[in-house]
């Protein structure tokens, strides 16, 4: 690799060059572990958010059996009691065992039987908001297939009339005993409007057949109506903070919600099934249209489905159960936005950030001031190295408090003292050395190895030319680097044979020469040693 030497080089304080890693560590620090915190939150979210709906659809899918198996003991008993007799359709006898029924399951809204002759009888709670308000009603060949309604007291017992239907009633035509009548088994009608309370409902009906000859002799059946029963047990439960539940059919109709909308509309003089991609709720519609576009058919979902999709610019959890009971065949829908999950994460999250900041914040002041207390005494040595190489000699590092700085500065206190000191001697040897060169009567000369002149000690006894120089024995100025061969010309060979031997050798040279001075020939004992490599 070829570096420029002349290249700049990036300098930094030791200041900066302490407190940048020091900073970038802490703050990739707390990222990590704000980032760890938000994903671990994140996997937290789903674990609750699968642990609830599961827990949610559990509880549902629950009731929902509930609800099922019950009407169809409570047909059981009843076509037993009306095979055998002890329920007398046309004749209006057993309500006693209907009217206790209705006690023992106060979530059943009618328990009935119609027979092949049109008659009609059974027990109900018309008002649903006073669930002890139970009415004994029949309609028969003797009331020209009127419907009659009769209270209970409180031992069950038929008291005064309190209502009459101003329309014929025949159960023959109705929903529950067709749907039993063509399946001949246990059957649940399709949803429909009751005929005395235009609710939402469905029945759970069971042929009765002739002990003697296997004839059908009638249909018995138990209503429950979804508005009441199903949709008020979604709208109590808690689905989060803004969790909706709802229940369809494969066909996409809605049978009940935890919203409270109607799952039916009037259209004209009719009333039309609602569909839940025309529910009112936005996330009941939303979450409906999803699944429509993912599975194309809902009859294709067959097991329990979990995913979440964007709605609102929010993440939404669904868990999709079917439910199924004979015919009976629903989806339970629960869709919870992530929000109601994320509001104690987020405020917990920016706890943590603002803990984090108010860490990194207090992090760089403690980094600042550290690095200021660990630079500072090396600044001071710094200094005093500086005084020292520009001559200042006393120079002392106050002790620091870190021993390795410490270390340093008696280190340097010491070199500090032990240069003064050798500066003081080497002054002392050179005012030495000048004083004895001084005293010295011969003329001294330092040269180079190539002949060329430094300087002349012993100069002062010879004439002065000018302020220039000195003169030298020829009586010619002495500049300096001047060479030998310029000066002594008739000695340079000779001069220059001893120097390179001295040179060579590094051993003293002594000889002797002749040299014109005042014109007159004088003899010269030259010493030649070697000072110094140049």
């Amino acid at each position: 690799m070829n570096l420029d030497k002349n290249s700049p080089v990036r300098r930094f304080r030791l200041r900066t060059t302490l407190l940048i890693p020091f900073l970038l560590q802490i703050v990739a620090g707390v990222g990590l572990v704000g980032w760890i915190g938000y994903r671990s939150g994140q996997q937290a979210v789903n674990n609750v958010a699968t642990q609830l709906r599961s827990e949610l659809t559990n509880r549902i899918t629950e009731k929902l059996s509930s609800y099922t198996e019950i009407p169809k003991t409570i047909n059981r008993l009843n076509a037993n009691d009306f095979s055998h007799g002890d329920l007398n359709v046309s004749n209006t006898f057993g309500e006693h065992k209907l009217w206790q029924h209705m006690q023992i399951y106060p979530s059943l809204s009618y328990v009935y039987c119609g027979d092949e002759d049109g008659s009609f009888f059974g027990v109900g709670r018309l008002d649903q908001e006073d669930r002890s308000n139970v009415i004994m009603v029949y309609s028969n060949f003797w009331t020209d297939f009127m419907r009659q309604d009769f209270a209970f007291d409180e031992q069950g017992n038929r008291t005064e009339q309190i209502g009459t239907l101003e329309q014929p009633y025949d159960p023959r035509q109705r929903p529950w005993y067709k749907a039993a009548q063509a399946e001949s088994k246990a059957v649940w009608s399709e949803i429909y409007l009751s005929f005395s309370t235009l609710l939402p409902t469905i029945t759970a009906s069971l042929p009765v057949y002739s002990l003697t000859d296997g004839s059908l002799i009638g249909v018995c059946g138990t209503d429950f109506f979804l508005p009441q029963e199903v949709s008020g047990f979604l709208r109590n439960l808690e689905i989060g903070k803004t969790g909706t539940a709802f229940i369809m059919e494969r066909s996409g109709k809605l049978v009940a919600t935890s919203t409270g909308e109607p799952t039916f509309k009037v259209v004209g003089n009719d009333r039309e099934r609602l569909m839940a991609i025309a529910s009112e709720n936005g996330a009941v519609r939303a979450t409906a249209n999803y699944l429509s576009d993912r599975f194309n058919d809902l009859g294709n979902i067959q097991t329990v489905k979990k995913f979440d999709f964007q709605w609102s610019g929010e993440r939404q959890y669904v868990q999709v159960v079917p439910f199924q009971d004979g015919n009976l065949d629903w989806l339970v829908v629960l869709t919870i936005p992530e929000s109601d999950f994320m509001s104690e994460i987020n405020a917990s999250r920016q706890k943590s950030i603002g803990l984090s900041l108010a860490a990194l914040i207090m992090a760089i002041a403690v980094g600042i001031l550290t690095s200021r207390w660990v630079t500072r005494p090396i600044l001071r040595v710094s200094h005093a190295a500086d005084e020292l190489a520009q001559g200042e000699l006393d120079q002392q590092v106050k002790p620091s408090p870190i021993i390795e700085i410490d270390g340093l500065a008696r280190s340097f206190n010491s070199m500090a003292q032990q240069l003064k000191q050798s500066f003081y001697a080497l002054r002392q040897s050179e005012a030495t050395n000048r004083a004895i060169v001084n005293t010295i009567p011969d003329l001294m000369i330092r040269a180079k190895g190539d002949g060329s002149y430094l300087d002349v000690v012993g100069s002062d006894r010879l004439e002065p030319a000018d302020s220039s120089g000195e003169e030298l024995l020829t009586g010619q100025p002495f500049p300096k680097g001047i060479s030998v061969q310029e000066y002594l010309p008739d000695n340079y060979e000779q001069l220059m044979h001893y120097i390179q031997q001295a040179l060579i050798t590094g051993k003293l040279q002594v000889y002797e020469h002749q040299i014109i001075r005042d014109n007159k020939s004088v003899d010269e004992e030259v010493r030649i040693m070697v000072l110094a490599a140049r």
